[in-house]
């Protein structure tokens, strides 16, 4: 998990403010796989979430546990992180665990950072760690998702898939496909079971345009083209979705009175999630 592209002050404040947060019937399902559908008011004793940035899903979990050890790599980002009283954070790489004891740890979680990840080492770690017969590793992911508006959604692929393509990592293929290409690695298959979670975020062009800022083909379209072409490229693509989502004409000298927080957009966004146990001493 050598993978630094969420670190800097201005981009690790941005990460926490817009990217969003994961739906309660994803951790329901958790739970419920966790406690073999028969949770009564229990939680999850000790949990370990890998590559946790910020701590969104982190945070999102706590109330499902005892205790949460948050680790990811960047420390910018861990200074950004949502403090809960359950919950601890340390800057640590998914690869090695060698803090953890052998057997000690009840569910592990990787939300949307599997794929930074040297997978099969870090599965090695996690089967280490996890407690016998009961231990539940729980990876999940979206991809990028379509817009409510024909033309938005047409603007919006463009982006990703033609002006930034050259500059996402080769790791988002893993994404593309929610790392069905990583199933027949994954652990313990007699236990695997699959959800495609259907999530639909209702949001402002504003905060959509903050969440797309947060993205690693973004941060590196900035770092190799300078400050300059990274802001015309977000004014250019703000821009088009109002221009989709507005019925007023846009002009350059109207663009800075238009209030972004008005303008509503609507981005569907299925979240694929795989469960398993461990099923072994």
């Amino acid at each position: 998990m050598s993978h630094h592209l969420y670190d800097g002050e201005d981009h690790t404040s941005k990460y926490r403010l817009h990217r969003p947060s994961y739906p309660k019937e994803l951790f329901e399902h958790i739970t419920d796989y966790y406690f073999h559908g028969k949770r009564n008011n229990e939680k999850i004793p000790l949990s370990l979430d890998i590559g946790c940035g910020s701590g969104q899903a982190t945070v999102d979990l706590s109330p499902f546990c005892e205790r949460i050890i948050g680790i990811d790599v960047s420390t910018d980002q861990l200074a950004h992180a949502i403090s809960k009283d359950n919950v601890e954070y340390r800057c640590n790489t998914g690869e090695d665990l060698s803090f953890l004891q052998s057997n000690s740890i009840d569910l592990i979680t990787a939300a949307t950072a599997l794929h930074w990840l040297d997978v099969e080492t870090f599965l090695e770690e996690a089967k280490r760690v996890l407690k016998p017969h009961t231990g539940v590793l729980a990876i999940w992911t979206y991809t990028f998702g379509t817009l409510d508006n024909p033309i938005a959604d047409s603007i919006y692929h463009e982006f990703h898939h033609g002006l930034l393509f050259p500059y996402w990592n080769a790791k988002q293929r893993l994404i593309d496909d929610y790392y069905e290409s990583l199933v027949p690695i994954f652990p313990y298959k007699s236990t695997l079971r699959q959800y495609t979670i259907e999530c639909q975020i209702e949001t402002t062009i504003e905060h959509f345009l903050g969440f797309i800022e947060t993205t690693s083909a973004c941060q590196t379209f900035r770092k190799q083209n300078g400050e300059q072409a990274y802001q015309d490229m977000l004014f250019t693509l703000r821009h088009k979705l109002i221009q989709c989502y507005s019925k007023t004409e846009l002009r350059n000298d109207n663009h800075a009175t238009i209030n972004f927080d008005l303008i509503k957009l609507t981005l569907s966004r299925p979240i694929r999630l795989y469960l398993m146990q461990k099923n072994e001493i």
